[in-house]
């Protein structure tokens, strides 16, 4: 039995709606750990998910047998039958125009090509580059996949493409004069193992940064003012705002962007986007229900423009879908997910930031924090900062967090360099997303800073 009669028997049967996404994963992962090979992983799985809507009830259902994706089909329309008897609050799923297509992510070294023993000579050669007397550790993760969906639904929709994604991360640990620090960085895209370069690049960051760790001095604390480097940007908008901006949690009262549409959220300076077609670690052609991706700009010169939608939650907020439904696999639903979400560059230079800051921090890359979208606060810690005194750059800090309200800071924002970087990551929500996020270098007037 084809997909298409599948679906279309469970409509047949009173589902609302119907949906399969079959997919076919390959991975590659490896792991070098101080020059030597720690893990090497290679695999492959395929499976199917389906959703059936019945009335209000959803029911949802993963498999890896495909050879008894029917069982799986009628499992989750009896999962739909069950749910709808307890659901007493009405959905749907908003209207999107069928479309038939195939679409192929370019790679220019497919992974396939290119042997175990050649990936593992890149590592140990990234490897050789971190080497230093200070330097006591260091750790390569290498990990590239290439996934394979069909999407086919009750309403006519037939989606295939091929989406390849490669990462690479360096974690250094350094020990001098009686201090232990450590930085890591990160690189990679959408493509094929081309995309490896781009850990060169990164060599001299983590070093870089981790070479002023070993010699930084405990951070001031109080309200400051603080200058956000690309990647605290990126990790800010992503983290703070991009979270709040999900429809879903929009819908169920647990955003402090609900109702907001329409209203100045940021400066006049701010625009933020959330874009999958945007060349990125996040980035692609259809997302987890068929819908085509587009560019969605959050905030548009400080103001509330747009919310990051799947198909149920535009429903209830009766907007159109924008792309926005993301599954980490075949075992689990879509669920709205951000993809490259980016701050757009202003007109200055980071020269112009410093000379408004008397005295105040300069916060560069992100190791962890946490955040609120229902009360919209957040708390993040720079990997590393710098005293900014009288304009000038003065001396590397550690251990600085800084925290605060995500609308009250975006409001706070009065510099915005002219130039963006974008950082590659894993979103967790319950489910795992490969994610971009990046910018300009931002000035925020005060915020709250606080060090060990």
């Amino acid at each position: 039995m084809t997909l298409k009669k599948m679906v279309d028997g469970i409509v047949e049967q009173g589902a609302r709606f119907c949906d399969v996404r079959k997919e076919r994963w390959d991975v590659n992962h490896l792991v070098l750990k101080d020059g030597n090979v720690e893990q090497m992983v290679s695999g492959e799985e395929e499976g199917a998910m389906v959703r059936v809507l019945y009335g209000n009830g959803w029911g949802c259902v993963g498999t890896s047998a495909l050879e008894r994706l029917e069982d799986a089909a009628r499992r989750a329309l009896a999962m739909a039958k069950q749910n709808h008897t307890f659901k007493e609050e009405k959905t749907g799923v908003a209207t999107i125009n069928p479309v038939t297509c195939k679409e192929y992510m370019p790679a220019k070294i497919r992974f396939e090509d290119v042997s175990f023993q050649e990936k593992v000579s890149f590592m140990k050669e990234i490897h050789n580059f971190l080497e230093r007397d200070w330097v006591k550790s260091a750790d390569i993760i290498y990990r590239d996949s290439v996934v394979k969906k069909e999407i086919v639904n009750s309403e006519g929709t037939h989606v295939m493409m091929e989406i390849p994604r490669l990462v690479t991360y360096m974690v250094v640990t350094g020990k001098e004069n009686g201090s232990i620090q450590q930085a890591s960085e990160g690189g990679g895209g959408t493509g094929g193992y081309e995309l490896r370069e781009g850990a060169y690049e990164k060599v001299d960051t983590v070093l870089d940064r981790l070479r002023d760790l070993l010699g930084a001095d405990t951070a001031p604390s109080g309200r400051l003012p603080l200058i956000m480097d690309h990647h605290l940007t990126g990790v800010f908008v992503h983290e703070a705002f991009g979270h709040a901006a999900e429809g879903d949690l929009v819908t169920s009262g647990n955003s402090c962007l609900a109702r907001k549409l329409g209203e100045m959220v940021a400066g006049e300076n701010v625009t933020i986007t959330d874009d999958p077609t945007f060349p990125g670690y996040g980035s692609f052609p259809y997302d987890d229900e068929g819908t085509k991706a587009r560019p969605r700009i959050l905030v548009d010169g400080g103001k509330l423009n747009d919310y990051i939608l799947d198909r149920e939650s535009a429903w209830k907020l009766g907007l159109e879908p924008n792309g926005g439904a993301r599954a980490e696999d075949f075992r689990v639903k879509p669920i709205v997910r951000m993809s490259n979400t980016l701050m757009k560059a202003g007109d200055m230079k980071l020269e112009e930031l410093l000379e408004d800051v008397h005295r105040g921090i300069y916060a560069r890359s992100s190791s962890g924090g946490q955040v609120s979208p229902a009360q919209g606060t957040f708390q993040f810690n720079a990997q590393v900062a710098y005293l900014v005194e009288k304009g000038e750059i003065t001396k590397p800090l550690r251990d600085v967090s800084f925290s605060g309200f995500t609308l009250d800071t975006l409001r706070k924002i009065t510099g915005i360099t002219d130039e963006m970087k974008t950082g590659v990551g894993h979103c967790g929500k319950g489910q795992s997303a490969p994610v971009s996020d990046g910018g300009p270098q931002v000035l925020i007037s005060e915020v709250t800073v606080g060090g060990r």
